[in-house]
């Protein structure tokens, strides 16, 4: 992944880059014959093989001079965290990727390993610098990468021989301390997606802020990025009254925006193959919503579980609201001049393309999310009214109760429509958790509840007799109440599974490091 390699005899005299750029290609080896491009794709290859005019890095004077601390990342990226004198921490990203490090060692030296690490060239180069432009127009916190060359520098220390000659971006690291960052919220506290998860699952003070996650998740689906899981989330922690907290979500990671695949007999095989569906190629046409978002489903079922399709179609106006030509094309032209006059205007018009396609996009996912709805608790007390409106209209509420009962603050609502969803499941979590189920019609749309952990209580209202089979109890026998009529069917379980136990049992369920 180094573009230069490292001289023979490496001074150790402290060198003085001020100033200093270079001209050079973020990877020469992609550019390939023509049968190889036949047969493997084109892909963003000029790109990766055009130089670019670099600004060096200069540890000693950028960002107030900065020191290494130790190398990091995923095994297919070159990662390095510094930090200033004020404590501020920076990371450094290669451009270019190694994928073939995740084959085992033998496969690494087969023709496989060549074929995976040349889909690198799949990746645009420089993508991940126009998304800051759209990202403030949006309203939406971000990381600021910054492309920059990094020599064979002697203060690099033991780091030296892994990052030095390569290029890179060096970027703000999100996390931590960022009061002093409007990019970034100007929050006390950023914390990983765990921190987040686990604070939102043990307390019902603590919440997601859904709406602005929604809009992140829109411009995710404009850039075609379809690797949002959720390690490449970090969020902007406010605290609230008695310590809980509202969390904003910062996408961090874009290496796979503007992706091109499919444009070759043997990338179309491998798509067509639905070896990696979620890979998606950038087009003009916004489409197979479900694939490219199967990184990111978890996180949406979760936090989008509360919005409404009417909140949905509101957040997708206000992002092509924000998004005019103006504010694509200065995104765009945020590539270095050579690479722009290679690949913009391709881009610029698949971005407008697909901006007009934004509303149908938000209805469609909405769609996609909707035939399962999932409605979770924490591990604190909560009350959840499950009320059949109608055979097709069911409205789910959960309210914040004290450990005497007593109801408070309304935590979510939810209405869903038989037309849209074919069932609700409702997971109590801990806590001593309370279920009200109230009509006096079938549902169509199946309702399934697991307690988890804690003192449950179940009791059916009104007059419940003829919700029938449609309504699935799962919890233990210990200390639970059940004061439902007898067409609900109850699964005593004794030994639930790990995920619908608790907060600890349902981060289980999600790809965290």
């Amino acid at each position: 992944m180094q573009q230069v390699s490292a001289p023979k005899n490496l001074s150790i005299k402290v060198p003085d880059y001020t100033d200093s750029t270079i001209s050079i290609a973020a990877g020469k080896h992609y550019d390939r014959g023509w049968l190889h491009t036949f047969l493997y794709g084109k892909h963003y290859r000029e790109a990766w093989s055009t130089p670019v005019q670099v600004k060096v890095l200069d540890i000693g004077t950028a960002k107030g001079g900065l020191k290494p601390l130790q190398m990091g990342g995923s095994r297919q990226t070159i990662n390095m965290r510094m930090v200033n004198p004020n404590g501020v921490e920076y990371v450094l990203r290669s451009v270019d990727k190694e994928p073939a490090s995740a084959l085992s060692e033998r496969l690494q030296k087969s023709y496989l390993a060549n074929i995976v690490r040349d889909a690198t060239s799949a990746t645009h180069p420089y993508a991940a610098l126009t998304i800051p432009r759209m990202a403030e127009a949006l309203d939406i916190y971000h990381t600021d990468p910054e492309l920059v060359f990094v020599p064979h520098d002697p203060r690099l220390g033991p780091y030296a021989d892994s990052i030095g000659g390569t290029l890179a971006l060096l970027e703000r690291r999100p996390d931590g301390d960022q009061s002093d960052n409007p990019k970034m919220g100007n929050v006390n506290e950023v914390v990983s997606t765990r921190s987040a998860l686990t604070e939102r699952l043990t307390d019902n003070d603590s919440h997601f802020d859904a709406r602005y996650y929604l809009r992140a998740r829109l411009l995710d689906m404009l850039l075609g990025d379809w690797s949002r899981h959720e390690d490449n989330w970090r969020w902007a922690a406010f605290e609230q009254e008695k310590s809980a907290y509202t969390f904003k979500a910062i996408p961090r990671d874009r290496d796979n925006v503007y992706y091109k695949l499919a444009d070759a007999t043997i990338p179309w095989l491998f798509m067509r193959l639905q070896l990696k569906p979620h890979f998606q190629t950038f087009r003009k046409d916004l489409k197979n919503l479900e694939k490219l978002n199967k990184s990111g489903r978890n996180l949406d079922k979760l936090i989008l579980a509360e919005l409404e399709l009417s909140d949905w179609l509101e957040v997708a106006d206000s992002v092509q609201q924000a998004l005019t030509d103006d504010v694509l094309e200065e995104a765009i032209k945020a590539m270095p001049d050579t690479i722009y006059k290679l690949t913009g205007a391709e881009i610029l018009a698949k971005l407008k393309s697909r901006r007009g396609q934004l509303q149908d996009a938000a209805r469609r996912y909405f769609t996609i999310l909707s035939k399962e709805v999932q409605l979770v608790g924490t591990d604190k007390h909560e009350l959840f009214e499950i009320h059949v409106v109608s055979p097709d209209q069911l409205q789910a509420r959960a309210y914040k109760i004290t450990k005497d009962g007593k109801v408070k603050d309304l935590l979510y609502e939810r209405t869903v429509n038989a037309a849209t969803t074919k069932e609700v499941k409702i997971y109590g979590l801990s806590g001593d958790d309370k279920f009200e189920l109230k009509g006096d019609v079938k549902p169509k749309i199946k309702i399934s509840i697991w307690g988890g952990a804690g003192e449950d209580e179940y009791y059916t209202v009104n007059d419940s007799s003829n919700l029938g089979k449609r309504v699935h109890i799962v919890d233990s026998r210990y200390r639970n109440s059940y004061k439902v009529n007898k067409y609900i069917s109850v699964d005593i379980d004794n030994t639930p599974r790990a995920d619908v136990f608790n907060a600890e049992g349902w981060l289980l369920r999600y790809y965290l490091d």
